[in-house]
C-alpha cells in the first residue's frame, strides 16, 4: 500500500512533464566588460511565487528587467508561456511589473492610478471602470478611491501601485523590492496578504528582494545569486536546510561552519576530523573519498546543551560563553572554544525567567546530531 507520501501530487518543478510558464535559457546580459547576469538558465512555473534572491550587483534585478523587456539580452532567449519574447517590448509582453517606489502619479487619485494603464490599453469606459472596481475591492482601498499618494500612508501606496499592476490582468507580475519602503511590522503582514492574494488569483509572481526572511515567507521556491549567476534553486525549507555550497550556507540566515578531513566512510555516515580538535560523525548520500577536506554546517538552533562529554567525543565541543543577545523569544549564545573557534547557539526560551539559562564566561558543552547538518566539500 503506498504511504501519504507516496500519493502526494508532485509540484510542478518536480514532474518532468510539466512545462514552465517563464523559460530563461542560457541568458546572458553585459554592460561593456561587466556580467550582469551570466549563462543563467532557470524555469518558473505557472502559479509560483519565485523569488530572486541575492545581495546588491548580483543581478538579480538585471534578471527581472530582462524578464520585463526594460533590457534585452546579450545573448540567449525568454519564453513566457511557450512564446519566445526575448526581442518583444515591454508594452506587447503579457507583463507588469511593480517598482520598489511605487511610482504613482502625484496628481491623480487612486482610482486614475489604477485606471491609468487600462486607458493606455484602450479598453471601454464600463470595463475599465469595473477592473477598477475589482482592485479596490480586492485590495481593500475602496474608501481611499479619491485620495491622492500624498495623502496615503506607505502600505497604502504599496496597494495602490499592486492594484494597478493587477487591473491589466497579467499573466506574469513582477514585483521589484515590493516591500522595501514599508516599515517592519507592516512589511510582516504585507508579506502574508501578499502570498494569500496571490494565491487567489492564480497569477504567477516573480519577485526580486535582497531579504532573506521576505523570500523565505513569501517563496513557493528561491533562486540565490551571486556575481551573475544562479547558485541554488530550491524551496525555502530545502536552501535552509540543505544549501549546495559554503555560499549558500553563510548567506542564508546563522550558521556554524566546522573544517575538517574525511578519515572514515561508515555507509552513509561520514567521520571528519575536525579542526576544533574532536570528530564528527555526520550523515551524507553523497560520495566523498576518504582525506576529503570538508566543512560541515550546522544551524545555530541544531545545537542543544549536554551536561558532560561523551566518551568517544563525537559531534561534542567545549566553550566558553563569550555573547548573549536576548530577543524575547529566543536567546543567542556565542561560545568561544578552546582553539578560537566562534560557535552561536540559539535556545527557544519557552518559560518565563528572569535571568538567562546560560552567563556570560560559563563553560559549557554542545552536542548535535549526524542528521543536524550538511557536509560541503566545495
Amino acid at each position: 500500500m503506498p504511504s501519504p507520501s507516496d500519493r502526494r501530487p508532485l509540484e510542478p518543478w518536480q514532474d518532468p512533464k510539466a512545462a514552465p510558464y517563464v523559460r530563461i535559457d542560457r541568458v546572458t546580459k553585459q554592460f561593456g566588460d561587466v556580467y550582469a547576469v551570466d549563462d543563467v538558465s532557470l524555469n518558473i512555473f505557472q502559479g509560483e511565487f519565485f523569488s530572486l534572491l541575492g545581495s546588491s550587483g548580483c543581478g538579480k534585478s538585471t534578471l527581472l528587467r530582462l524578464l520585463a523587456g526594460l533590457e534585452y539580452p546579450t545573448s540567449g532567449r525568454i519564453y513566457i508561456d511557450g512564446v519566445d519574447v526575448t526581442d518583444v517590448p515591454p508594452y506587447s509582453r503579457p507583463v507588469n511589473m511593480m517598482f520598489q517606489s511605487y511610482a504613482l502619479f502625484p496628481h491623480m487619485t487612486v482610482e486614475q492610478n489604477i485606471e491609468f494603464g487600462l486607458k493606455q490599453d484602450r479598453l471601454p469606459r464600463r470595463e475599465r471602470a469595473e477592473r477598477v472596481n475589482e482592485m479596490l475591492d480586492l485590495l481593500k482601498i475602496t474608501p481611499l478611491r479619491k485620495r491622492r499618494p500624498d495623502q496615503l500612508s506607505g502600505g497604502q501606496r504599496q496597494r495602490v501601485a499592486l492594484a494597478r499592476s493587477l487591473a491589466k490582468h497579467p499573466k506574469l507580475l513582477l514585483l521589484d523590492e515590493p516591500l522595501g519602503a514599508l516599515d517592519k511590522r507592516l512589511r510582516e503582514n504585507t508579506q502574508f496578504e501578499l502570498v494569500n492574494l496571490q494565491e487567489r488569483l492564480g497569477i504567477t509572481f516573480v519577485t526580486v528582494t535582497h531579504d532573506q526572511e521576505e523570500a523565505m515567507t513569501m517563496s513557493s521556491r528561491i533562486a540565490v545569486m551571486d556575481a551573475g549567476q544562479i547558485m541554488q534553486i530550491d524551496t525555502p525549507t530545502a536552501i535552509y536546510e540543505f544549501p549546495n555550497s559554503r555560499f549558500v550556507a553563510e548567506f542564508i540566515g546563522s550558521v556554524n561552519l566546522f573544517e575538517g578531513k574525511i578519515v572514515e566512510i561508515q555507509g552513509d555516515d561520514i567521520l571528519i576530523e575536525a579542526q576544533f580538535g574532536g570528530l564528527m560523525r555526520m550523515r551524507s548520500l553523497q560520495p566523498h573519498p576518504i582525506g576529503t577536506p570538508a566543512v560541515v554546517a550546522i544551524r545555530p538552533e541544531k545545537l542543544r546543551l549536554c551536561q558532560t562529554p561523551s566518551d568517544d567525543g563525537v559531534n561534542r565541543l567545549q566553550g566558553v560563553v563569550e555573547d548573549i543577545a536576548y530577543l524575547g523569544d529566543v536567546s543567542i549564545y556565542r561560545l568561544r572554544t578552546g582553539g578560537g573557534t566562534l560557535v552561536e547557539m540559539t535556545l527557544t526560551n519557552i518559560q518565563p525567567r528572569t535571568e538567562q539559562a546560560l552567563t556570560w564566561e560559563q563553560e559549557v558543552w554542545v552536542e548535535w546530531s549526524p542528521t543536524s547538518g550538511v557536509v560541503l566539500t566545495d
